[in-house]
């Protein structure tokens, strides 16, 4: 039977907390039964061990008739599935990442917005950075939705735990040595 790499390297409990707390990218996908999936990178944030994701309908390209936001929008308020990837590294012997399987719910909670507005500030944001005004503008706050992943499946692993990588390959004994001649 295969090993998962969340059992062979687990990222659990408030380890994981703290990798996707402070992680600066999510990669979202969505998809209806029988659709195509959409995947797109997206910003976050955490509030009480819960993935908070804004969505702008109007970000994007403007040649496309829909944007990859508005697309994500239209799949979870039809009750479409999402699964989510937080990662870091850029070898194998040091990833760790965070997968989230689940479905998203809209948020509508305007203090827990102000509250989620606050925490993209602190992570994205410093004083007088280029895009600050613009991102909190009331034309593009008004625009965001903010979407809450409720995860069904949470995994999570971390290659760096480990005191070597793992190694796939599978090496074949000479026949004399199989067969004792």
């Amino acid at each position: 039977m295969a090993t998962s790499l969340g059992e062979l390297a687990p990222l659990e409990g408030i380890k994981r907390w703290a990798f996707v707390e402070r992680a600066l990218r999510l990669r979202l996908a969505s998809a209806l039964p029988n659709g195509a999936i959409n995947v797109s990178p997206a910003w976050f944030v955490v509030a009480d061990e819960t993935v908070y994701v804004p969505l702008d309908p109007t970000l994007g390209d403007p040649g496309q008739s829909t944007t990859p936001d508005a697309r994500h929008m239209e799949i979870i308020d039809a009750g479409g599935r999402v699964s989510a990837v937080i990662d870091e590294g850029d070898e194998i012997s040091n990833v760790r990442a965070v997968q989230l399987e689940g479905t998203a719910k809209q948020v509508d909670d305007s203090e827990l917005v102000e509250q989620l507005l606050n925490l993209v500030a602190e992570k994205y944001f410093h004083v007088g950075h280029l895009h600050l005004e613009y991102y909190f503008s009331a034309g593009a706050v008004a625009e965001r939705r903010w979407y809450r992943i409720i995860p069904e499946r949470v995994d999570g692993w971390d290659m760096r735990e480990l005191p070597q990588p793992p190694i796939q390959e599978r090496l074949r004994f000479p026949d004399h040595v199989v067969n004792g001649s």
